[in-house]
């Protein structure tokens, strides 16, 4: 009890001492998000834009290297810069606390003389080891680049699937492995420190951290997830309570909506103390223990040829602090306005719906379309006769039993088969007898093109050759996880509408000639979506299958939902035409990312 009463102390000390830190952070953190980083993404679009450069991959590397190098050098160049400049700001952070730990606040012009000093500094090895480490702990620190160089990054489609139908399996895996990459982390976390402020070399402080951390691990670990649960609270607690006064207003006044502006601003400001604090806390618990440390040598500064921090000029801070709020305040204004739920068309998820069939199988295509969606979503396969099969895994064992691959057996063999689901059965249906079912119910299809190899020459023209007249007369839509057969699609049949699906939502929507983007549901928000619209892109998500996450889709602005429940779809948009502000800031708490 004593120990956390003393951290509780010495941090409430440090945050008393650390004005002049809250302002260079704020002003470091406005000059790198709000300026370096936009011109960097434009000038990575401009490059990728004059050159034309579609997409990056290893297997195109080559091509670049031979017709683009330049280009291919200012793209790397951009991406080494990007580094860089958070090398920059973890150093300012960690140079600006631990002043303030020592008592000697330093001006800004100081601590940017010292940075960049540290930067002439930098060897190779610091260089990669600060990219695992950036990777691992930085983004704690809320520094993060929206660049169009990361959309550019294409993996090949079967790998996607994969990591699509896996997902589960895939997401523990990696959560093993980041846990296993996040303890090397710990252990090294006082690397980059070390190196800033003894000047020790990397292979030195690298064994120091290490050393260091043998019996410090728990203790550190209990601080680090204190601050962060302290924050999380904070940040929840907050959350809560400025909703629930938005839907007691409106419930008992007439003036929701002017304090619908106020409170939304109010939860930017929460977001902006929790971004501000975590970056204090992290860094002032790594100076602490360093401090703390007997074998610590503090660094020989001739503070004559420095510049101490002056007082604050109030006056001038209320001003900016006013002019902000008042530019908040008119952007949530406009942006509360302007909110509203949009009605999406209903896609059925591989043709079925609460379990009623088995995938993909003419049976659950009856038994889906007396559901009246707009859409039924299906996918189909190149066999080895050169036809087309309606079948989605590219192993046939998990559905069927039978070994081999859609790839490696003919049409005939593939229509002999029985699928096994949902404690029902039902054979594999060629493309041809499903296709012309729906047509006969009038039933629009979102056909998946499924791709196992990243080398399928001719696949495109084939597809086209014998259904682009029954595709366009019929308005069925296509979509692929191959980049290259959305723009092959697209090119040769332009009156198809054509979509690229997107397993990740890192950055916002990549560049591409397709009309939707089909994106899974836990990484969309509604930055990604008004972007998307920007560029006259529709957006449908996959796969939300309750009342909730629909409603929750419906307000981000998803122009349509991939579900494998058509019930929770039109319960959602039966019940949430005009939702409440409340549940407009609830929502924007939700995707505020």
């Amino acid at each position: 009890m004593q120990y956390f009463k003393k951290l509780f102390l010495n941090t409430f000390t440090f945050l008393k001492q650390s004005q002049a830190y809250f302002r260079s952070v704020l002003l470091m953190h406005g000059f790198l998000l709000l300026i370096c980083l936009p011109l960097l993404s434009k000038a990575s679009y401009f490059i990728l834009v004059h050159y034309q450069i579609q997409f990056l991959a290893l297997s195109n590397l080559p091509v670049l290297i031979h017709q683009h190098p330049f280009a291919l050098l200012a793209l790397v160049g951009i991406a080494l810069l990007i580094l860089l400049l958070a090398f920059f700001e973890f150093t300012f952070l960690l140079l600006s606390v631990y002043f303030i730990q020592i008592k000697r606040p330093l001006a800004l012009q100081a601590l940017l003389k010292m940075t960049v000093a540290q930067i002439t500094h930098l060897r190779i090895g610091t260089i990669f080891f600060f990219l695992y480490y950036y990777i691992l702990i930085i983004p704690l620190g809320g520094l993060g680049y929206h660049s169009d160089l990361l959309t550019k990054f294409k993996l090949p489609a079967f790998i996607l699937d994969y990591i699509i139908t896996n997902r589960r399996l895939i997401a523990v895996l990696g959560f093993l492995i980041y846990l296993s990459l996040l303890y090397i982390g710990l252990r090294l976390i006082f690397t980059l420190p070390n190196i800033i402020l003894q000047q020790m070399s990397l292979k030195k402080a690298l064994r120091t951290s290490w050393r260091f951390t043998h019996h410090q691990l728990v203790t550190l670990v209990g601080r680090l997830l204190l601050i962060v649960g302290g924050l999380v609270g904070f940040t929840a607690v907050s959350f809560f309570l400025l909703i629930q006064l938005q839907a007691f207003i409106e419930t008992h006044t007439s003036v929701g909506f002017q304090s619908a502006v106020l409170l939304m601003t109010l939860l930017q400001v929460v977001v902006l103390i929790n971004l501000v604090l975590s970056t204090v806390a992290i860094f002032f618990v790594l100076v602490d223990y360093l401090l703390s440390d007997s074998q610590f040598n503090r660094p020989a500064i001739n503070y004559s040829s420095l510049k101490l921090s002056v007082p604050l000029n109030s006056g001038l801070l209320l001003l900016v602090a006013t002019v902000t709020l008042i530019g908040a305040g008119f952007y949530n204004w406009d942006y509360l306005r302007a909110v509203s739920i949009q009605q999406p068309i209903s896609i059925s998820h591989r043709g079925v719906s609460q379990k009623n069939g088995v995938q993909n199988s003419l049976t659950a295509l009856n038994q889906t379309h007396r559901l009246k969606p707009d859409y039924v979503e299906m996918d189909v396969q190149l066999t080895k006769d050169h036809q087309f099969v309606v079948f989605h895994d590219f192993q046939l064992a998990p559905l069927t039993g039978h070994s081999g691959t859609p790839q490696s057996k003919t049409l005939a063999q593939l229509t002999n088969m029985t699928v096994r689901e949902h404690k029902r059965t039902a054979p594999i249906a060629s493309f041809d007898d499903y296709l012309a079912l729906a047509n006969q119910r009038h039933q629009k299809l979102l056909i998946e093109i499924k791709t196992p190899t990243t080398d399928n020459p001719g696949l495109v023209q084939k597809f086209l050759a014998k259904y682009q007249t029954n595709i366009e007369t019929h308005d069925h839509m296509v979509q692929s996880l191959n980049w290259q057969v959305v723009e092959d699609v697209k090119k040769a049949a332009p009156q198809i509408q054509t979509g690229y699906i997107l397993p990740f939502n890192f950055i916002g929507p990549p560049i591409s000639h397709a009309d939707f983007y089909a994106v899974e549901m836990t990484t969309v928000n509604r930055h990604f979506i008004q972007a998307a619209h920007q560029e006259k892109k529709a957006v449908f998500v996959w796969t939300p299958n309750d009342q909730q996450a629909v409603q929750r889709m419906m307000y981000f602005g998803a122009d349509g939902v991939i579900t494998d429940n058509l019930k929770a779809v039109e319960q959602a948009q039966n019940q949430h035409i005009k939702p409440h502000y409340a549940d407009k800031l609830a929502f924007y708490v939700m995707g505020i990312g």
